[in-house]
């Protein structure tokens, strides 16, 4: 593939299968776990019922209180960071990644939170709400404000337990920095086809199933899978051969399998039954999950997404920080 060789050679080429033979791994173990999973959720035929009795204040404050689900991690992780100053590039990435995934998900609720999501439960937040726009209704000031604040912490959650488990806890997996310096700016964008082809092929199966599935509300379009196939595969697109011979699949499979759990207990046990938040049905794909109050497959799909497209910003952003960017040499002139 254009530009996934990276200039490998050598012992490198043994790093690669290393990191090629570690991702199976990871893959592997998200199968083993997903499949009893979903075998037992699809014994259930009828969705568990919603808390519809908003008027008695079921869960005060919920929502809030329940951000700490992100901040403690944060707050504790974000700690450890702070005191190892003798790694100074990594720290760099780190927030410069947390910047932009932020922002990243900010702009989803600016743009698209009123079209995708809904918020019934006034209650569960402190009554703080920003404008979000519709494209039927337009802009309206609906969106609570602790949704800013899971953006934020979500990305810094995700991206704080990667590189605890990639600096201390799966240390001795740690990929050695030195050939970032080696990288050359020709190779900083590199074209990935297999993810152009992923996404196509996903997204393709998700709308025919949105359109013809036996159990899917036909009506609308996937607007959100589409977004979600979007935010996770655009880095790896155009950044997964300069990111990925530096990713601690570990460390990986660490963020992942953290955020997954948190978000399931958030979403299924707390947000969804007590309409914290909740899904506009025309815009998701039309696969429910009746054992979790009807929750959409796009919820449980959003983290593994969001987790792999900031560890492949972060190594990318952190190679981008250590590399070479001496100008190159005139044509003719042998390549730096």
């Amino acid at each position: 593939m254009a530009g996934f060789g990276l200039g490998l050679k050598g012992g490198n080429v043994v790093a690669k299968q290393r990191w090629s033979n570690d991702s199976l791994v990871v893959v592997a173990m998200g199968a083993v776990l997903t499949a009893p999973f979903a075998l037992t959720l699809l014994t259930i035929t009828e969705s568990r019922p919603l808390v519809v009795d908003l008027k008695a204040n079921p869960t005060p404050y919920g929502y809030t209180w329940s951000l700490s689900l992100f901040i403690l991690p944060v707050v504790v992780l974000a700690f450890w960071l702070s005191r190892r100053r003798e790694n100074r590039v990594q720290n760099r990435a780190f927030w410069l990644t947390a910047l932009l995934v932020s922002i990243s998900g900010i702009l989803l609720d600016l743009v698209f939170g009123r079209t995708f999501f809904t918020f019934p439960n006034q209650d569960a937040v402190l009554g703080v709400f920003f404008h979000g726009y519709s494209f039927k209704d337009g802009w309206q000031k609906s969106i609570p404000i602790e949704e800013i604040a899971f953006y934020i912490f979500g990305a810094l959650a995700v991206l704080l337990v990667y590189v605890w488990g990639d600096e201390y806890w799966f240390r001795a997996y740690n990929v050695d920095d030195g050939p970032r310096r080696t990288t050359r700016r020709r190779q900083v964008i590199s074209f990935h086809p297999a993810s152009a082809i992923f996404g196509v092929l996903v997204f393709l199966a998700g709308f025919l199933y949105k359109k013809f599935g036996p159990q899917a509300d036909h009506s609308g379009f996937p607007g959100y899978f589409l977004f979600l196939t979007l935010v996770a595969l655009t880095p790896s697109l155009l950044f997964f051969p300069i990111a990925a011979p530096f990713i601690n699949w570990r460390a990986f499979s660490l963020g992942f399998l953290f955020i997954l759990l948190v978000s399931l207990f958030w979403e299924a046990a707390l947000a969804v039954p007590y309409q914290w938040w909740g899904y506009q049905p025309g815009q998701m794909l039309g696969v429910f999950i009746n054992g979790f109050c009807g929750l959409p497959l796009e919820a449980a799909l959003l983290w593994l997404g969001v987790t792999w497209a900031t560890v492949i910003l972060y190594e990318t952003i952190a190679t981008l920080l250590v590399m070479d960017w001496s100008p190159l040499k005139p044509a003719g002139g042998p390549e730096p």
